[in-house]
């Protein structure tokens, strides 16, 4: 990071550089609770040898290679070389470095903090390491924004920057499930369609030819809930979006998820919904 980068402070401690957060927090950053403090556009810096000296921020920070080529290292890993196109993301007191590789390191950068981007880290939104993100430079919407400290931009920054993230995590997932299991997204676009349909576990791993065994763990660690408990949740959700939109009887939509007993779709729609289908539907109309 060069002198084109906003309120950069860096101090030594204990072998490692520190870059420090600045204070100047506004108000609609308090209340918003996610803070652009730090941002830059065609930042330079001259190649290094990795892995260099080690440093952390006190912030979350994304850096995008515009142009050049670089490495990153972090402890316990071999040195990556990365090529533009590429962001380099990292999390408060991560110990990592990257830099150019033999020529300039030339980035558009944001840092960043908060609560919200402490859920997004908590959740895996955004995860330590690089990431492709493409030539487009997806940074500078986001810096133009910042750079106007008026409430609306600052508050269309932070949906921007959040946006951005969750796009990149989105195309990560989906990458890292068709490698796991190349069928599992068709396979949940075929439960989509066939509403009606009650998959059982052994009809889903047959589906993604595998084990039980390996389908419930393929398929937790991917959707975040046992198949069992995901085909029930989305019947709910799906039936809850029809009963706000149409006429139907609740009978008849609890058939058209395979519900043929209307007391155990009612039951079932309470647990999920918290409300019946007769007073969800009510409140949905007011």
């Amino acid at each position: 990071m060069d002198s084109s980068i906003v309120n950069n402070v860096v101090v030594k401690n204990g072998g490692c550089s520190v870059h420090k957060m600045p204070d100047g927090r506004q108000d609609v950053h308090e209340k918003y609770g996610l803070w652009i403090f730090r941002f830059g556009r065609d930042g330079v810096s001259p190649p290094q040898e990795p892995p260099n000296e080690p440093r952390y921020f006190e912030f979350y920070c994304i850096s995008h290679l515009i142009r050049g080529r670089g490495w990153y290292w972090t402890e316990g890993r071999p040195v990556e070389i990365f090529e533009e196109g590429t962001a380099v993301l990292a999390s408060p007191h991560f110990i990592h470095r990257y830099s150019g590789y033999l020529t300039e390191y030339v980035e558009d950068t944001i840092c960043f903090t908060g609560p919200v981007a402490d859920f997004l880290f908590r959740t895996g939104v955004f995860k330590n390491g690089t990431v492709p993100i493409g030539r487009a430079r997806r940074l500078l919407p986001i810096i133009e924004r910042t750079s106007d400290p008026s409430r609306d931009s600052q508050i269309q920054a932070n949906i921007g920057l959040q946006n951005l993230l969750v796009e990149l995590y989105l195309k990560r997932r989906k990458h890292s499930d068709s490698e796991k299991n190349p069928y599992l997204s068709d396979l949940i676009e075929e439960i989509k369609v066939s509403r009606d349909r009650w998959w059982t576990v052994s009809e889903m791993a047959d589906f993604c030819g595998l084990s039980k065994e390996q389908f419930r763990r393929v398929f937790q660690a991917s959707i975040g809930a046992s198949p069992k408990n995901y085909v029930d949740r989305l019947k709910i959700m799906k039936a809850a979006e029809m009963l706000s939109c149409s006429s139907e009887r609740i009978s008849d939509v609890a058939k058209q998820f395979g519900y043929s007993d209307p007391l155990h779709f009612s039951r079932r729609f309470r647990q999920i919904i918290g409300l019946s289908p007769e007073k969800y539907r009510l409140e949905m109309r007011r």
